[in-house]
């Protein structure tokens, strides 16, 4: 099917989008049920919460800004000799959410949680040992050269023919 062929014009947002999504925007708007353009995404990538979705390659992965963010980051937390805990709290927050395209790299945290168990007063200073520098520096090296993840093992997928 040409791409011509399945695109029609939707005059709310003033926008060409596939028939299908038109078609159910119309009847969204038929029955009054609220939409916002923003949020009418379609293409072969789609962000989604901060992740690249490429249903045509079957991948997720983070853009290459975030990436090279987060790996800057990681790096520079790594570096130091000591931070404050919740800049501890952080870090392990933006790696966790990172986890979500990179799931192979969690135990790379073990050693942060374990430096920050039982620790109250997010401006304490903590001291970074080497093991927490290891980690931190295995993930920004794994995430660096990561090309995200894939949804299946096998990209030669049949529906018909391979379902159970």
């Amino acid at each position: 099917m040409d791409v011509e062929d399945s695109v029609a014009y939707y005059e709310p947002y003033d926008q060409i989008m596939p028939k299908k999504q038109v078609d159910l925007l119309q009847l969204w708007d038929f029955f009054g049920v609220p939409h916002e353009c923003v949020k009418q995404l379609w293409g072969r990538v789609l962000p989604i919460i901060g992740f690249e979705i490429n249903a045509r390659a079957l991948t997720a992965t983070l853009p290459p800004t975030l990436k090279a963010e987060l790996v800057t980051a990681l790096r520079e937390f790594a570096a130091s000799r000591q931070r404050r805990l919740h800049e501890f709290h952080e870090i392990a927050g933006w790696s966790n959410w990172s986890f979500n395209v990179f799931p192979l790299l969690k135990p790379g945290l073990a050693n942060v949680y374990a430096k920050v168990a039982g620790k109250k007063n997010p401006n304490a200073s903590v001291y970074i040992n080497c093991a927490v520098k290891d980690n931190l520096t295995w993930m920004a090296d794994h995430i660096e050269q990561s090309s995200g993840t894939f949804f299946f093992e096998n990209i030669d997928w049949h529906p018909l023919g391979d379902a159970d």
